[in-house]
């Protein structure tokens, strides 16, 4: 193969990436959210300002990539309600990853709080973790399968409480489109040399 070829086929490769990853998806409709906030209308676990929240989030479309912050407290005995929450993860992240999310960090607390200004019944979290979405859109598809699912009912099952809220824009250095660049550009390289030998 030509070094021509070989650097073709690599910007190809990660064209095709990028294509997944990033998406060219078009903004969602005042209609598409309406339908969506729908499966809302019967439930309980949230209240009226969250699901104007979530609307007024998804009519917001921007078109690009969020994530969503979470702060997660384990009900007691919490290795049982740790089982039933990696249940919920390895279904509910199945589905995000097809759709290019994933998650950007994951942690345990080390400890209860040590900063809290002006956050009453704040303290005794037990995780925390930024979850990526690649569009508004894949969280509109991704909803009506989770809300009322049995999964979903793990995930209340096994927490004492917790809080969620999309941000954005948002960064991080380095990341996937910056990692898949510079692996693709290495084995394009080491083919590149290979086949110069």
């Amino acid at each position: 193969m030509s070094a021509v070829m070989i650097w073709i086929t690599a910007v190809l490769a990660y064209a095709a990436f990028w294509f997944w990853y990033v998406g060219f998806q078009k903004k969602v409709t005042p209609q598409e959210v309406a339908a969506t906030m729908s499966i809302f209308e019967h439930d309980d676990t949230w209240t009226a300002s969250q699901k104007e929240h979530l609307r007024k989030f998804l009519l917001d479309d921007d078109g690009k990539d969020f994530v969503m912050v979470n702060l997660l407290h384990l009900k007691a005995p919490k290795k049982e309600s740790l089982e039933k929450l990696n249940t919920y993860q390895k279904i509910f992240l199945g589905s995000l990853l097809r759709k290019a999310g994933h998650p950007v960090m994951i942690a345990r607390a080390a400890s209860g709080n040590v900063e809290n200004v002006a956050c009453d019944h704040a303290d005794d979290w037990s995780a925390a973790g930024m979850i990526r979405y690649r569009s508004r859109r894949d969280l509109m598809n991704i909803l009506p399968a989770t809300i009322g699912s049995k999964h979903h009912g793990l995930k209340l099952e096994s927490l004492e409480k917790t809080f969620a809220f999309p941000a954005a824009p948002w960064f991080v250095f380095g990341g996937p489109r910056i990692v898949v660049a510079l692996g693709i550009a290495l084995l394009a390289a080491l083919i590149h040399i290979a086949t110069a030998l």
